[in-house]
This record gives structure tokens, C-alpha cells and sequence, in this order.
């Protein structure tokens, strides 16, 4: 039976090698998919609206607006507008947003809004730790001599 333990922590081992790997790959792809380098999180500090045909139609439905959204770039504060031209704003006053933006200059910037690889690299992240902790109990069983 104590050849089961061993067995049983090693496939433990080599699980969370693999899952490791597929975090590394995930890691990989989140990154390889941003259009800039730099990572940070900003927060929409004001919404404009403005008239789309110039005021002479005040309507809500002729209105556009855009959130003024605050991020540090290379430990400076910037203030940059949305793209989103809408009404009404996708986002409120407060809301945190995760951007990417150019290091050279902080204006060319994107909101990040598709997260799964991230999310896929956490997950497997952490089903890696747990293999590893279950390879580790595994293994002090048989070393143990304990029988299951």
C-alpha cells in the first residue's frame, strides 16, 4: 500500500508541473494580447457630455458622453478621455478600471476588459499550489509508513 502513497504523489508532482506550465502559457498569452506594455489600474474621475450635432439639438438622445479616467504612468497622475462616445456612459464616477498604456506617452492607452487569460493563469496558479501540497502530504504518508 505504501507504493500507492508514492505513486499518488508523484502523479501530484507531475500535475502540478503541468498546471504550472498552463499558467505560464496563460500568463503568456494575457500578455502577448495587449496592444501596450505597461499594466496599471485607473478610475474614471469625471463624465462629459457634449452635444453630437454641436448644441443645436439639446436632447439626451442626441448627447454623447465620455468618463475623464486617472492612472499613474511611470509615477506621474494622467488624465485621459475615454474613446467610448456614448449615452449613456458605460462607466460611473469612482469605477477602477485595469488599462494598459504606452510608456512613452501615457495617452495612447487601452481599458482592459477581457480578463479570461488572466483568470485562466490565476486558476491554474492555484490548482498547481494545491498539488504541490497534496504531492508534499502524500509523500510524508509514505514516508511515514502509514497505511490508507
Amino acid at each position: 500500500m505504501n507504493l500507492n502513497l508514492w505513486t499518488a504523489s508523484f502523479i501530484c508532482f507531475i500535475l502540478s508541473a503541468v498546471f504550472a506550465a498552463v499558467s505560464a502559457v496563460c500568463r503568456h498569452m494575457e500578455k502577448s494580447r495587449r496592444p501596450y506594455a505597461k499594466k496599471t489600474r485607473g478610475r474614471v474621475v469625471h463624465i462629459i457630455t457634449e452635444p453630437a450635432d454641436g448644441g443645436k439639438n439639446r436632447t439626451e438622445f442626441h448627447d454623447r458622453q465620455y468618463a475623464v479616467i486617472e492612472f499613474f504612468a511611470q509615477g506621474r497622475p494622467t488624465k485621459v478621455r475615454s474613446q467610448a462616445s456614448v449615452y449613456p456612459c458605460p462607466y460611473h464616477i469612482g469605477q477602477e478600471l485595469d488599462l494598459c498604456y504606452d510608456p512613452d506617452a501615457p495617452e495612447h492607452y487601452r481599458i482592459l476588459t477581457d480578463r479570461k487569460w488572466e483568470i485562466l493563469a490565476a486558476l491554474a496558479y492555484g490548482l498547481s499550489l494545491a498539488m504541490i501540497a497534496a504531492g508534499c502530504a502524500l509523500f510524508l504518508l509514505f514516508a511515514g509508513r502509514y497505511e490508507l
